[in-house]
């Protein structure tokens, strides 16, 4: 029996050694940040404060300039609404939120509260942002999800996994207006190679994700616990349940889900509660300039987007937005065909100038081709303007805490400047990190040499 203990206690202090290593890990990760980006508590855990601050990106950075011709009408909106808002009660709330249709049953309580209270109190106009997004987006996956069957509200789960942006990624290796993992992305027969990520083509996303939604649905007969598994994956909510004795109600599983994403739904059920009833507090979708309208055109050779920008005199930003599959710029030669996404008024100018198109050679372009014959594992680097008329190039350097959105807000430009100036495939920062800025203002860091 001594012996018996003995090995019991050996195996527990083992065990205890290395969750104390598991947790110094996380902290010095905490502390450091990963080589690809500064990594604070609130990108390692999705929580209320985190979700604010996406909110402030998307509505100070990402969507500043399109906001901009539209502050009169938008500002009246909010300032209408303001009343409704002062006047509800925490019961009008409880209230609402119990009456609510949903498939989806994670009920309210004090963390569902939080995240009310960012998308009604601290950032009702973001949150009137993502009703115009979700304008757009919502009516095509509900489309899409007719074919399997999926409910429809599911199809605003992209307002809190990637503010319905169809380039988002994390550092977990998620992808696409849908947060789809590669795995996923592969069994669900999306493209992902070296040029093309099919998981940021929100159509065919959103096909994979309703299938997904689908087979979790047959596993497990109930979309709160498939939702759950669409978000944390079914491994571990099977886990989950056998820790929790058998039961299945979110709230029982919740303590035993993963902390940097169990906090998904409770979200998710707040933009629930802020769609059904906005209209009841007089907060409206928000007047804005984007380019939802948009032409398609099979391509069947290879083009790159700066050839298309540059003939047709479109910003090469806006192509990138609406063509988010295509990593480097470039739509790859056959045999499958690739589809290009244009402003609606450009479909036309396309085919007119389709040969000029095709023609068109720069420096840029022609060294690309060739550095893709030569080396076939090359990484395409984009064109980099030397010079802005009007606007001086100036160095940032990242400090402790500064978001993109931050820093684009602070020089008067866009997100998607920002990201295109410094090759910047995701949101995520490092500490120390110089970020080439073209701004009006006058510099604040301006190192003798880029390092």
């Amino acid at each position: 029996m001594f012996r018996l203990n003995s090995v019991f206690l050996h195996i527990n202090n083992s065990l205890m050694l290395k969750q104390k290593i598991l947790i110094l890990f996380f902290i010095i990760l905490a502390i450091a940040g990963f080589p690809h980006g500064h990594i604070n508590i609130d990108s390692i855990f999705f929580n209320p404060s985190y979700f604010q601050l996406r909110l402030d990106s998307l509505y100070l950075g990402q969507f500043r300039q399109a906001l901009k011709g539209h502050e009169q009408e938008n500002s009246q909106m909010l300032a209408g609404a303001l009343p409704g808002l002062r006047s509800l009660t925490e019961s009008d709330i409880t209230k609402q939120v119990g009456e609510m249709s949903s498939v989806i049953h994670v009920g309210y309580n004090p963390k569902v509260r939080e995240f009310i209270d960012v998308l009604l109190f601290k950032k009702p106009e973001a949150s009137c942002l993502l009703l115009t997004l979700a304008d757009h987006y919502v009516p095509l996956f509900q489309s899409i999800f007719d074919k399997y069957d999926i409910p429809h509200e599911l199809a605003y789960l992209p307002s809190v996994i990637s503010a319905f942006d169809p380039g988002a990624s994390s550092m977990y290796g998620s992808s696409g207006i849908w947060n789809l993992m590669y795995i996923s992305g592969k069994l669900y027969k999306l493209e992902i190679n070296s040029m093309v990520d099919e998981r940021k083509n929100y159509e065919k996303s959103t096909d994979a994700a309703a299938r997904q939604f689908k087979d979790f649905f047959a596993i497990y007969q109930d979309w709160t616990l498939a939702l759950t598994a669409y978000i944390v994956g079914p491994a571990v909510v099977n886990k989950a349940i056998r820790r929790a004795n058998g039961k299945k109600d979110f709230w029982s599983l919740y303590p035993y889900l993963p902390a940097e994403t169990r906090d998904y739904l409770p979200a998710y059920v707040a933009m629930t509660y802020f769609v059904n009833y906005h209209n009841q507090l007089n907060l409206k979708p928000l007047q804005a300039d984007l380019p939802f309208s948009t032409d398609t055109v099979c391509i069947w050779k290879e083009l790159h987007l700066r050839q298309v920008s540059k003939v047709l005199d479109i910003p090469i930003n806006i192509l990138r937005e609406l063509n988010p599959q295509y990593k480097h710029d470039i739509l790859p030669a056959g045999p499958k065909m690739c589809i290009l996404k244009l402003p609606v008024s450009y479909g036309d100018k396309f085919r007119l100038h389709k040969d000029s198109i095709f023609n068109f050679k720069d420096s840029v372009i022609m060294a690309t081709r060739q550095s893709t014959i030569t080396f076939p594992s090359a990484t395409y680097v984009p064109y980099e303007p030397k010079t802005i008329s009007g606007k001086n190039q100036v160095y940032h350097m990242v400090r402790s805490g500064e978001t993109l959105g931050a820093i684009a807000a602070k020089y008067h430009v866009t997100i998607t400047d920002l990201k295109s100036w410094n090759h910047l495939k995701s949101n995520l920062l490092r500490i120390g990190q110089q970020l080439l800025v073209f701004t009006t203002q006058k510099a604040v860091y301006h190192p003798s040499a880029k390092k």
